[in-house]
C-alpha cells in the first residue's frame, strides 16, 4: 500500500512558504476586489440559499435561461428545474450553513486553492522531481487567473481541486483498494454533479488503469490484466452511480423523464448549433425558429416541462449538426479559438465590473493586462507542451505517466469545448495540467542551459 509520507525538510519549508504566498495573494485579492456574484454565479448563490432556507431547489427569479416572456412560459415563475447542476449549490449550502455570507464562499475558494497547490506539488514530485513539484505549486500560487477566480462564486476552483485530489488518491494509492476505489467513486460522483461532463470519468479512469497495467506488468496474461482493470473501474462506476442516483430519482419524480444530472447540456448544444451561432453564448430566443417561442415545449397537459423542452432542444441541435457537418466543424474550431485566445479576458466582467474596488483605479488596466498576458502565456506554453507530448506519443516513445495524464485531460477538455461553447472560463480546468507541463519544460530548459 502506497501513501503520502510527510517529512519536514527544506522542500517542506519551501512548500509551506509557497502555500503562505498563494494564500496571502488570494486574501489580498478578496479584500481589495470585493466581487459581487453576477450571471451564473448569482444563480449558484441563490440556489444555495434556497436549499438552506427552504430545502427546495428553486431560483427566486424563475427561469434564468429565458430572457423574455412568451405565450407559453413566463419569467419569474418557479418552474421545476434541473438546469443548474446541483453539486456546487450543495457545496455552497454546506459553507453557508456555517456562515451565510458571500465572503464565506470566497474563503472556501482560498481553502480549495490550497488543496490545489498541494496536489500540484504531490503530482509533480511523484512523476517528475521534487523541484518540479515545487515549481508547479509556485506557478499555481502566483498565477493571476487562479488568484482572481478566488473571489468568484463559481464551479472552477472546486472542480480543479476535486480532480487533482482524485488523481493524488489514485497515484499515491492512499488506503486499501476496498476503501480507495469507493472513495474515488464518491469523489467522481460529486464532481459530476458539479460539472456533468465529468460523468465520463470512469472511462478516463479505465484508460489510466489500463496504461499503468501495460507499463508495470507487460508480461501479465490478458485475463489477469482485464481483472486488474475491471474490478477498480466497476467499483468506481457503481459508487459514482450511487452518489448521482438520488438526484436522478428526484429529476424523474419532478419531470417524469430520465435526467441523470442536468438539462443544461441539451440547452448549450441547442444555442450553439444553429444557422446564426458564432461559437459563443447566444440568447435562446434569437435561435432561428426557436422552439422556445412555440407550444412544442409544452407537455400533453399544456404545461411547460423543462426536461421535455430540453430533450426537444437536443434533438433539434443534433438534426442541425447532421445537416451541416462542415459548419459544425468550423463552429467547433471557432469555439476553441474563442476559448484559447481570449483566456483572461473575462476577469474584468466576472470579478471587477460589479465589485467594490479598494485600490486606486489607475491599477485596473494593468491588472487586466496581467490577467490576459499570464493567461495567454500559460495556455500557449501548455498547448506547446501538449503538442510535444502528443508527437512523442505518436512516435511510440516510452512516456512518463504524468505526461499521459496531462495530455489525456487536455484532449478531453478540448473536445468538451469543441462540442459545446466557446468561453474562456471553460479553459480553467486545463490550467493545472498546463502548469505542470510548463514546470517540467522549465526544468528541462534550465538543466540544458546549465548542463546539469
Amino acid at each position: 500500500m502506497g501513501g503520502i509520507v510527510l517529512k519536514f525538510s527544506r522542500s517542506t519549508a519551501c512548500l509551506l512558504a509557497i502555500l503562505a504566498l498563494g494564500t496571502g495573494l488570494r486574501l489580498l485579492w478578496i479584500y481589495y476586489v470585493n466581487t459581487q456574484p453576477v450571471y451564473d454565479f448569482k444563480r449558484y448563490h441563490d440556489l444555495a440559499m434556497s436549499l438552506l432556507q427552504t430545502g427546495r431547489y428553486t431560483l427566486p427569479e424563475g427561469l434564468d435561461y429565458i430572457k423574455s416572456n412568451t405565450l407559453y412560459i413566463q419569467t419569474g415563475v418557479h418552474y421545476p428545474t434541473a438546469f443548474r447542476p446541483p453539486g456546487y449549490p450543495f457545496f455552497l449550502a454546506a459553507v453557508y450553513a456555517l456562515h451565510p455570507s458571500i465572503l464565506a464562499a470566497k474563503l472556501a475558494n482560498v481553502g480549495l486553492s490550497t488543496v490545489w497547490m498541494v496536489c500540484m506539488y504531490l503530482l509533480g514530485s511523484r512523476f517528475f522531481s521534487e523541484r518540479i513539484g515545487l515549481w508547479a505549486a509556485f506557478l499555481t500560487a502566483i498565477f493571476p487567473p487562479a488568484i482572481s477566480y478566488t473571489s468568484v462564486i463559481s464551479t472552477e476552483i472546486l472542480s480543479a481541486a476535486l480532480l487533482l485530489v482524485i488523481l493524488c488518491i489514485h497515484f499515491y494509492r492512499i488506503g486499501r483498494p476496498w476503501v480507495r476505489h469507493p472513495v474515488l467513486g464518491c469523489l467522481m460522483g460529486f464532481l459530476s454533479l458539479v460539472k456533468p461532463y465529468f460523468i465520463v470519468l470512469p472511462a478516463i479512469y479505465g484508460l489510466l488503469v489500463w496504461w499503468q497495467q501495460r507499463e508495470q506488468d507487460a508480461a501479465a496474461t490478458i485475463r489477469r490484466r482485464i481483472v486488474r482493470i475491471a474490478v477498480p473501474v466497476l467499483t468506481v462506476t457503481l459508487t459514482m452511480a450511487a452518489v448521482i442516483s438520488p438526484w436522478t430519482i428526484r429529476n424523474y419524480l419532478v419531470f417524469h423523464r430520465f435526467v441523470p444530472i442536468s438539462t443544461n447540456g441539451d440547452f448549450v448544444l441547442y444555442i450553439n448549433n444553429n444557422d446564426l451561432s458564432q461559437g459563443i453564448y447566444m440568447d435562446v430566443m434569437k435561435v432561428p425558429n426557436s422552439i422556445f417561442k412555440t407550444d412544442r415545449i409544452l407537455n400533453e397537459q399544456g404545461e411547460y416541462n423543462e426536461a421535455d423542452a430540453m430533450k426537444l432542444a437536443r434533438q433539434e441541435a443534433i438534426r442541425w449538426i447532421r445537416l451541416h457537418p462542415d459548419k459544425f466543424v468550423l463552429l467547433g474550431l471557432t469555439r476553441l479559438a474563442v476559448s484559447y485566445l481570449n483566456v483572461g479576458a473575462e476577469i474584468w466582467e466576472w470579478t471587477m465590473s460589479q465589485a467594490q474596488l479598494r485600490f486606486d483605479p489607475v491599477w485596473i488596466q494593468p491588472l487586466i493586462q496581467a490577467e490576459r498576458v499570464s493567461g495567454l502565456v500559460v495556455v500557449g506554453g501548455g498547448a506547446f507542451y501538449s503538442l510535444v507530448v502528443l508527437f512523442n506519443l505518436l512516435r511510440r516513445q516510452k512516456m512518463n505517466q504524468l505526461h499521459v495524464i496531462n495530455l489525456l485531460f487536455v484532449a478531453f477538455f478540448t473536445m468538451v469545448i469543441f462540442a459545446s461553447e466557446g468561453q474562456p472560463r471553460y479553459m480553467f480546468v486545463m490550467f493545472p495540467f498546463f502548469l505542470l507541463g510548463i514546470a517540467w519544460m522549465g526544468a528541462r530548459m534550465s538543466a540544458a542551459l546549465t548542463n546539469d
